[in-house]
């Protein structure tokens, strides 16, 4: 997947590294430029009058994923740092899933399940 140039590079060789994450990068990463959600923090739409439960919601699964990606520092291994925002954002998305358009509900789709099954895959392999 190639990230868009409005969100720092270092993350695009991280972001890859998750393919669930890559996926949910590529379907969503135009929306989140237009609207500025490119870097963690970026919960500025919560609080706009005009946003809707549909923008929120992306809003938030961003916010939660950029701040794995980037605020998990150096010292946590990329590849945990992709599965963790990977998470982060499945979790987002099932807690608000209900709320959403039936359009979001499959623009937004991560697979928590492809996840914890990849990790444990991971997880019982002899390094």
């Amino acid at each position: 997947m190639k990230l868009n140039i409005n969100f720092d590079p270092k993350l695009e060789a991280v972001i890859n590294l998750c393919p669930t994450l890559a996926d949910w990068f590529e379907r969503n990463q135009e929306t989140l430029v237009y609207y500025e959600l490119t870097h963690g923090g970026c919960n500025y739409i919560e609080k706009h009058p005009y946003a809707t439960v549909d923008l929120k919601v992306l809003g938030r699964m961003a916010n939660a994923g950029l701040i794995c990606l980037e605020e998990s520092g150096y010292m946590i291994e990329p590849e945990v740092r992709a599965f963790q925002a990977a998470l982060a954002i499945a979790k987002i998305y099932e807690e608000e899933k209900e709320w959403l358009s039936e359009e979001s509900k499959i623009q937004y789709f991560i697979d928590a399940q492809e996840l914890l099954k990849h990790d444990t895959q991971e997880k019982g392999r002899i390094i």
